[in-house]
């Protein structure tokens, strides 16, 4: 995977080109570099040549700095031939400069290249006239703190004041250096020490030492100066100042292959990541080949190629120390990446990463047509891992749906094989039966989780969609019916962690109810006020919660037979001190374009109240949940058939649970006009409603009221609370 440059029959000498620039003001002659090719083949080639520069962010420089003196060679078997790169010294302001000079054949495949790096170098202003009788041993100092292989180098360099004058002068060392590249920003502290005073006898010499440090340095030439101010106030001596900082890099040419063993059509970025300390370097190839100038150390290099619909995912993990490389990021190594079910027949689709703690790198397309390389050690120090997940849907329009979301992740190490299909014993499958309660007969199923942001089905209600999903996942599930914006409504269940099993969710059963005050209970102050609130929010039987557009709440408050306070979804009203019995009605009104059940509901609360000194008192209006068992998808029971209806009282949240000591149950078959009495019976605490559904196919209206051991009462009627099937 990695190696030494190893002969091949196409040379390309020399490998690296090292060239320090002093740049130039004005038009200058260029300087000139060869790169000779030699042909080992029995057979003449015809190569393309094209130079690529760069500037330390990266940003291509201006073709003017380096040009080529030919772009094309013809060079005969068992021959060399060669071509000049020139480097201009002026036109480009100063800095450092990386890149290649790529050669290729005449058919595009890659045969070679020539790292280069240019050293545009600032010039060196010179120095001002020595002022008095003090002169410094050295007009300049160029510091070298760029030799190979020792990045941390530390120079010191000795610096001679000699005083021809009669008297002793104090000098006063000040020194100021900018840089990088000519760049106006000072330079690290770190990087040059020196003396803050030195005295120079009479018709004497005094040495002091300047000491230069290039570790933790950015890389780069940083120009100042050192000036010494005698403190007679005459003398003045400038000694200007050179740092040259850089650090020890190797070559690591990347090769791209799609999964055609072709060079890719697009450019494709590759990304050299430190393992280290997270630095990044990044090329978008465009040919096929490009050239990392990386400095020693570990490091991911990572891509993407695409083909066709699809990518595949390369990692090498390489070390860089003496050698320059050679990488082929060949995409036909890559190993299929699938994780989908089993026997469901849904297609999908897959996102697999390369995770470190520095970044994450994914390719994305459908189960098929990603693949993965991983070139380096199976198990790893460093927090890297392999995840992949895999998701899709079939829409539950012309029968059952169904959608999955399985995520695999491996800390620590690539896993060697790629490929799952789980059988669905060993997942979270939840049977979803969606039943109809929308006039429009027709919604939509968002399901979210992991890496998933939204996948959205068609359903057509009733109907069925399952579920497959990786156990340990948070996921969603949103319901949305109606017929178009502002005539809608949405149920759902929020960051479910999946469960290995398999089950059935009933949603929208009946009997659809209000929804729980939650947040906001009602209350009594301890200034008197009174506050109910009421939202769009319903609870099926189930207990999840929905909502829908445009429904209408009113309420009425009544004590002694007059009306305190009436509100439209909010009632807020101020009561007497003393203790006084109240009824509270709440009049709730679905939208009668999507509501096909529980089209009306009146809840009616009957309670005791008075004024308690400084506290505030959470009011007791409790709801009834009921779980009509027997219906089908449509919510409708059989004609003539007797159900048992379990009822249940939700009290307010902060409250316990009341002991309920009375219930009365009446059913209505046409719409609430009139009445019939059914029975309620008790055993354990637990309550249950028997009615006698009607023979003719319609709806069923309960209207059920429970008292409890307090004296309060709660009775809620509920307009249409399911079907009878003809």
């Amino acid at each position: 995977m990695t190696s030494k440059r190893p002969k091949a029959p196409f040379a390309v000498a020399p490998r690296r080109l090292n060239v320090p620039l002093a740049w130039s003001k004005t038009a200058a002659k260029p300087v000139s570099r060869a790169i000779t090719y030699r042909n080992n083949t029995r057979k003449a080639m015809q190569v393309r040549l094209k130079v690529n520069l760069r500037d330390r962010s990266g940003r291509a420089v201006p073709a003017a700095l380096a040009r080529l003196s030919t772009t094309s060679l013809i060079v005969q078997a068992g021959r060399e031939a060669g071509a000049e790169l020139e480097l201009r010294r002026d036109g480009t302001k100063p800095g450092a400069y990386h890149g290649t000079v790529q050669v290729s054949s005449a058919a595009g495949e890659p045969l070679g290249s020539t790292a280069v790096s240019v050293d545009l170098q600032a010039p060196v202003p010179a120095p001002a006239a020595a002022v008095g009788s003090v002169t410094a041993s050295a007009n300049s100092i160029v510091a070298d703190l760029a030799s190979p292989g020792i990045p941390d180098l530390t120079r010191r360099y000795p610096l001679t004041y000699r005083n021809t004058g009669s008297k002793p002068v104090t000098l006063r060392l000040a020194a100021d250096m900018n840089g990088p590249g000519g760049e106006p920003t000072p330079a690290p502290a770190a990087l040059l020490q020196v003396p803050g005073q030195v005295t120079v006898p009479a018709r004497g010499t005094a040495k002091v030492t300047l000491t230069f440090r290039g570790a933790k340095i950015p890389h780069g030439r940083y120009l100042g100066a050192l000036v010494a101010t005698g403190t007679d106030g005459t003398t003045k001596v400038t000694t200007t100042l050179v740092a040259d900082v850089g650090r020890e890099k190797y070559s690591v040419a990347v090769n791209l292959l799609d999964r055609d063993g072709a060079v890719p059509t697009q450019p494709t970025w590759v990304y050299a990541w430190s393992v280290s300390d997270g630095g990044r370097w990044m090329r978008e190839v465009v040919n096929g080949r490009d050239v990392f100038e990386l400095p020693p150390g570990t490091y991911d290099i990572t891509t993407a190629i695409t083909t066709g619909a699809g990518e595949t995912l390369i990692n090498h993990r390489v070390t860089v120390d003496d050698w320059d490389l050679d990488l082929r990021m060949d995409a036909r190594e890559g190993r299929p990446v699938e994780l989908s079910p089993q026997g469901i027949g849904v297609p999908g689709e897959i996102e697999a990463w390369y995770d470190t703690p520095w970044y994450s790198f994914n390719a994305v397309g459908p189960e098929g047509s990603v693949f993965a390389v991983w070139h380096g050690p199976d198990e790893v120090k460093e927090n890297v891992g392999f995840q992949v997940t895999g998701w899709g849907k079939r829409d539950a329009t012309g029968g059952p749906g169904a959608a999955y979301i399985l995520r695999r992740r491996f800390d620590g190490r690539i896993p060697s094989a790629t490929v799952w299909h789980p059988s669905p014993d060993e997942l979270s499958v939840t049977r979803n039966h969606f039943r109809s309660v929308n006039l429009s007969g027709s919604g939509e199923l968002k399901v979210t989780g992991g890496l998933v942001d939204e996948m959205r089905l068609k359903v057509t209600l009733p109907q069925t969609v399952t579920t497959y999903i990786e156990p340990g996942l948070v996921y969603s599930r949103e319901l949305g019916y109606g017929i178009e914006y502002g005539k809608w409504a949405e149920i759902a269940d929020y960051r479910i962690e999946a469960q290995r099993g398999e089950r059935d969710d009933v949603w929208n059963g009946a009997v659809l109810a209000p929804g729980a005050f939650a947040e906001n209970k009602p209350y009594r102050g301890s200034n008197g006020q009174l506050s109910v609130s009421a939202y769009d929010q319903y609870t099926d039987a189930s207990g999840r919660t929905g909502s829908m557009d445009r429904t209408a709440n009113a309420f009425t408050l009544t004590a002694d037979g007059q009306t305190i306070g009436t509100g439209t979804g909010q009632l807020y009203a101020t009561l007497p001190p003393e203790s006084k019995r109240y009824t509270l009605t709440w009049n709730r009104t679905a939208h009668p374009e999507i509501a096909r059940f529980s089209t009306a509901i009146t809840t009616e609360w009957s309670f005791e109240s008075h004024h308690i000194e400084w506290q505030s008192q959470i009011l007791p209006l409790h709801l009834l949940r009921l779980a009509v068992p027997g219906l089908d998808d449509a919510n409708t029971a059989a004609p003539g058939s007797s159900t048992q209806i379990p009822v249940k009282v939700e009290p307010v949240a902060g409250l316990p649970a009341p002991e309920i000591t009375s219930m009365s149950v009446e059913t209505s078959a046409d719409d609430g006009k009139t009445w019939e009495a059914a029975s309620a019976a008790e055993e354990g605490g637990d309550w249950t409603a028997t009615v006698t559904n009607p023979d003719a196919p319609g709806f069923v209206s309960l209207r059920i009221k429970a008292a409890d051991a307090d004296g309060n009462t709660v009775s809620q009627t509920f307009i249409r609370a399911y079907g009878v099937r003809a």
